[in-house]
């Protein structure tokens, strides 16, 4: 179900009942900085004020239910702001020595390397604690919020992926976008498997009226 920008209450909590899990996608704008306590600098994007306070409420609703989240891109931007954490508003300026993050053609090209902690789900997905991702985007998370472990990182240090270290709920963040390679690419294909996978155990659980699992 793709939901418009509407960030209403009554409308969201509306159509919740009838998900399984969120995933929030990507986007072309940039998280307000004044969400995080920052000023804007010169080469931060435009912000979509109704696309943060659209996935803003969604993260709320869905950790208010348990209901497993999987974030992309911006949507890892977006909920490491909900969780209190702060985002680097441009990588080429203020990273030391940055890598190229911001690829356009062809999207589906794996642009860079990533290393992953060796404990976390996503090396178990990869089956490696190494992989190449494409890549497209200018921010990224700087300080993790709350309950958010950083797993990945590019050799610049520009964190990838993170992961919720709280029970009661899957959320899983990555700065690639496996939406455009899964059909050629393991572990793009294994995150969605697996997040369908813990969607349908959050379902069966709510019906068997057990407290929903965070695997």
């Amino acid at each position: 179900m793709l939901l418009p920008l509407l960030p209403d209450r009554a409308f969201i909590d509306s159509v919740m009942d009838r998900l399984d899990a969120i995933c929030i996608s990507g986007s072309d704008s940039d998280v307000d900085p004044l969400r995080y306590g920052r000023k804007p600098i010169p080469e931060c994007g435009v912000s979509v004020a109704r696309r943060d306070e659209m996935d803003l409420m969604l993260l709320e609703a869905a950790e208010q239910r348990g209901m497993p989240v999987l974030c992309i891109c911006f949507g890892i931007h977006i909920l490491n702001v909900y969780r209190g954490g702060s985002l680097i508003q441009d990588i080429a300026s203020q990273v030391k020595e940055p890598i190229k993050h911001k690829e356009c053609d062809p999207w589906d090209a794996r642009q860079h390397s990533i290393s992953i902690t060796e404990s976390s789900l996503l090396a178990r997905l990869a089956g490696s604690t190494r992989a190449t991702v494409n890549s497209h985007h200018h921010q990224a998370v700087e300080n993790a919020g709350k309950d958010l472990v950083p797993v990945a990182w590019t050799p610049d240090g520009v964190i990838e992926a993170v992961e919720n270290t709280s029970t009661g709920q899957f959320v899983l963040g990555v700065q690639w976008h496996p939406e455009i390679d899964w059909r050629t690419d393991p572990l793009s294909r294994a995150i969605f498997d697996h997040f369908i996978s813990v969607a349908r155990e959050w379902m069966a659980s709510l019906k068997g009226g057990k407290t929903a699992a965070s695997a």
